[in-house]
């Protein structure tokens, strides 16, 4: 592993915050802003270690959720749209090592916009709604469900 991590980093800014900047710090308001600074820090901390998790589960839900679609057959896969391609760009980026994650999110923002534009069956809708439901759930737990300092 290389020295220093990133939230090895991330724990020096705040040292240096509070060692270095808030003993100079005379107004109020500057000093409020440090410690905004100190919360944001943190939280981007917990994030970084929380990341690996996030992106595993996400591609796993991503891979399940294209398969189950690719299950439903051609009938339920519209031409209009072309979430055929989506789905074969999605399947072969799925297959590869490591996963393509990025051309699938990318055939995943088709499907989306294919059901929001109601150009996808309701099999299909059914299952890019409950990924998208499960990905802001993971998200919002990501994040902590908030925002720093709030």
């Amino acid at each position: 592993m290389l020295r220093p991590t990133l939230n090895e980093l991330l724990s020096g800014m705040q040292r240096t915050i509070v060692e270095a900047l808030m003993p100079e710090l005379t107004s109020p308001y500057a000093q409020g802003q440090a410690m905004s600074a100190i919360a944001m820090i943190a939280h981007a901390a917990a994030v970084l270690e929380s990341a690996p998790a996030y992106d595993a589960a996400e591609t796993k839900d991503l891979r399940a959720t294209f398969a189950a679609i690719k299950r439903l057959g051609d009938k339920h896969i519209a031409k209009k749209g072309g979430l055929r391609g989506a789905l074969a760009r999605a399947t072969r980026a799925s297959a590869k090592a490591p996963p393509d994650r990025r051309a699938m999110e990318e055939s995943m923002a088709a499907f989306a916009t294919a059901v929001a534009l109601g150009h996808a069956g309701d099999s299909v809708a059914r299952h890019v709604r409950g990924y998208l439901r499960r990905n802001l759930e993971r998200s919002r737990n990501l994040l902590g469900g908030t925002s720093p300092g709030a």
